[in-house]
């Protein structure tokens, strides 16, 4: 998988719950630094996905993607409650290493539009 195919897989594994595709596109050594917090390690991040963030009904929804060709993607959209209303904006930019995400980056801001 390129890069923003990996990106694609990282959404769509969390948005539905499909914990063992998510591991496939993680590096052992996965990090993810947002503003609240930075899990260290794939099997951490699995294990957050699956029980530990504050909202688990959520769909992210990609606007744009934007890409070095290479080994960085950034993903520009917005991570939606249940009911499809705004939760917050977001700015992924992940690091990909070979076939697997090594890190991703979020930023994140509260959509005040």
């Amino acid at each position: 998988m390129d890069g923003v195919s990996l990106a694609r897989e990282y959404y769509r594994s969390i948005d539905d719950d499909d914990y063992d595709a998510l591991a496939e596109v993680l590096s052992g050594d996965f990090r993810h630094c947002r503003p609240d917090r930075t899990v260290e390690g794939r099997d951490s991040f699995v294990r957050f996905m699956r029980s530990g963030r504050p909202e688990r009904e959520t769909t992210h929804v990609i606007d744009s993607v934007y890409t070095d060709g290479m080994e960085r993607v950034a993903v520009e959209g917005e991570l939606l409650y249940p009911d499809g209303e705004t939760w917050f904006r977001f700015l992924d930019v992940f690091e990909i290493e070979g076939n697997e995400v090594e890190r991703v980056r979020t930023y994140s801001a509260v959509d005040s539009e």
